[in-house]
């Protein structure tokens, strides 16, 4: 097969799906994965997808998708992650639930005989939310991004500052040890921080592709994670170097 066909059905898998693994493209494509890993390299100095740990992720369109875009991006893998995540919560506690749609899937997990007080900035969050008989709910204003689905700015800023929180659902887009948690958006990123800074620890819920990969900007070092629930499938070396930073991983 041609370097020029492999790129090619390489484009359409992560169109499709995005993601790849080395492993299985060089299975699939019958070559080494040295020659499948020289391809991802040509693709990502192209800005054509993202190298991650194990393979590569879909480049700058998919992580500038609209939400409704991403909605449909790897839902049963968010589901299991949900469904664990809300393992963590007991009842009376105070929650930040950012934006995101594992969040979104997180709120929808909730069980209705759970008491809790959740602030958040996502309206679809809050949507999930808005009937379940024990939570008291409090959504932050601020100035609506569509593709986002968030409010940020000085209102919702200045929201949050008077809350606190024992703990906070960080919908992260990039989840690495050396460069910590990240964000696409400088707004939402600062949103982010202002959360983390009034709760009393970080719960992150991410799928593989998330991991050893890293957005523009900075919201928290790695060592400010207390709990990251990942795929069965997330590789071990880097869940080991998160254990090593303290955080308590949890099995999807």
């Amino acid at each position: 097969m041609l370097t020029e066909e492999r790129q090619q059905l390489i484009r359409d898998q992560l169109a499709a799906d995005g993601k790849v693994l080395a492993g299985e493209l060089a299975s699939r494509f019958g070559v080494s994965e040295d020659t499948v890993r020289r391809d991802l390299r040509e693709l990502a100095k192209a800005g054509q997808l993202r190298r991650v740990y194990g393979g590569a992720v879909a480049s700058a369109p998919f992580a500038a998708a609209t939400i409704s875009q991403r909605s449909g991006h790897a839902v049963e893998a968010k589901a299991r992650l949900a469904r664990a995540a809300v393992m963590l919560l007991e009842a009376g506690q105070s929650l930040f639930i950012d934006g995101g749609t594992t969040n979104e899937a997180i709120a929808r997990a909730i069980p209705r005989d759970k008491e809790l007080t959740v602030a958040t900035n996502s309206l679809g969050v809050a949507a999930a939310l808005a009937d379940l008989p024990l939570v008291k709910l409090i959504v932050l204003g601020g100035r609506y991004l569509p593709d986002l689905g968030t409010c940020v700015g000085g209102d919702t800023l200045a929201a949050i500052a008077q809350l606190g929180a024992d703990l906070f659902f960080l919908g992260s887009c990039g989840l690495d040890v050396s460069r910590g948690i990240t964000a696409f958006d400088s707004a939402e990123a600062e949103v982010k921080r202002a959360m983390a800074q009034n709760s009393a620890g970080i719960v992150i819920a991410a799928t593989s592709d998330k991991l050893a990969t890293a957005a523009p900007y900075r919201v928290a070092g790695s060592d400010a994670i207390r709990h990251l629930v990942v795929e069965k499938t997330a590789p071990a070396a880097v869940l080991a170097d998160f254990q090593r930073q303290g955080a308590e991983i949890h099995f999807a």
